[in-house]
């Protein structure tokens, strides 16, 4: 992150962050003693800040009829895909993982395949699912397994819709706070979800970013109401669909219409991750403001 400017204790800098989130430049506005500092993720949004912290500075009302600039990759770098994929490697290499694995596994129909992935190998004899216990995974250095399951899709519309709300909702959230804590972030959800997943339901075949997905929901729904600066991401319907979509995985409803059985322990508890994870993170982030007062 990078210090742009600091604002004087009278100045109220919400207009000037609205005025910065409809231009698409991701920032925070962090309070430091009795200041508020404007940061930004990337160097080259600072020109195109500054030139905007003095059109604030001058007449706040002229923000309103501010354009993005099609010339300047400062103020319209979510224009293209290109400059999406570069404001967003993490969430496009955590989308082409998941896709380059839904390949070679031919969606799950490769069950010889899919064993490389699954939270334990296994191996089909009859009608029965062989397979090991996680402490015996993790004796045999198999740390790999704690992750791949999230990558695991058994359908089209499976992946289609992972991959849409990753996009979606992680690029938004990498912007933010950085690729590095958005890619440690997903990790820790994975193997959260997944490990409780296969410890509650003792069953191997399961697989997807679903778990992912809520805990970034979680992450992103929970930011805004502890910090002002955030910009809404989840707004109230859509936390209400997939609070009921959760609650539906509960029953048989899902396997009734085709869907077949979700693995719903991954979802309840990736949302459970993504909001302990806007805890801590909205903690340290506080607390290192503090320290540079």
């Amino acid at each position: 992150m990078y210090l742009v400017y600091q604002f004087d204790t009278s100045d109220d800098p919400a207009l000037l962050s609205e005025t910065l989130w409809r231009l698409k430049i991701s920032h925070q506005i962090i309070v430091k003693g009795a200041h508020k500092e404007l940061w930004v993720p990337d160097p080259s949004y600072q020109d195109a800040v500054l030139q905007l912290i003095q059109i604030w500075k001058n007449d706040p009302a002229s923000l309103s009829s501010v354009k993005r600039n099609r010339d300047s990759r400062s103020s319209n770098n979510s224009s293209s895909l290109i400059n999406q994929l570069r404001d967003a490697p993490a969430t496009f290499f955590v989308i082409l993982a998941a896709v380059i694995v839904a390949i070679i596994t031919q969606l799950g129909s490769d069950l010889t395949t899919v064993s490389y992935f699954t939270i334990s190998p296994l191996t089909v004899i009859g009608n029965q699912i062989r397979f090991f216990p996680l402490s015996e995974v993790i004796s045999q250095g198999e740390y790999w397994r704690l992750i791949s399951p999230a990558l695991l899709h058994f359908s089209v519309m499976h992946i289609a819709f992972n991959a849409l709300w990753v996009w979606d909702v992680g690029r938004r959230l990498e912007k933010i706070i950085g690729s590095f804590f958005w890619l440690l972030g997903v990790l820790i959800i994975a193997v959260a979800s997944n490990i409780l997943q296969f410890e509650i339901s003792p069953n191997p075949l399961f697989g997807g970013l679903s778990g992912v997905v809520y805990g970034l929901i979680g992450f992103a729904w929970f930011m805004p109401m502890v910090n002002r600066s955030w910009p809404v991401i989840i707004h109230k319907p859509l936390m209400t669909f997939f609070m009921v979509w959760l609650a539906i995985g509960y029953t048989p409803l899902t396997e009734m219409i085709g869907l077949g059985s979700i693995a719903n322990t991954a979802h309840s508890i990736g949302l459970i991750s993504g909001l302990a994870l806007g805890v801590v993170y909205w903690f340290v982030t506080k607390l290192y403001s503090l320290r540079k007062v």
